[in-house]
């Protein structure tokens, strides 16, 4: 009879299972890859506000083209 649980627990034809997943790895990985992302996004947002050349120079005309 095919599907019937041994004394074991396990299927007769000791199938592997091909969705097993450790766990532990894949939250370590997604933690980091979160970290990273954050840590990106505050150097972009960052990144507009300081600017390393001081003021902003505007050209003669831009005014008045307007």
């Amino acid at each position: 009879m095919a599907g019937v649980p041994t004394a074991e627990g396990g299927s007769p034809g000791e199938d592997v299972d091909p969705f097993h997943y450790d766990y532990e790895a894949v939250r370590k990985g997604g933690l980091i890859f979160a970290g990273l992302a954050f840590v990106v996004g505050l150097i972009i947002i960052l990144s507009k506000r300081l600017r390393c050349g001081g003021r902003k120079k505007h050209r003669p005309g831009a005014d008045e083209e307007l």
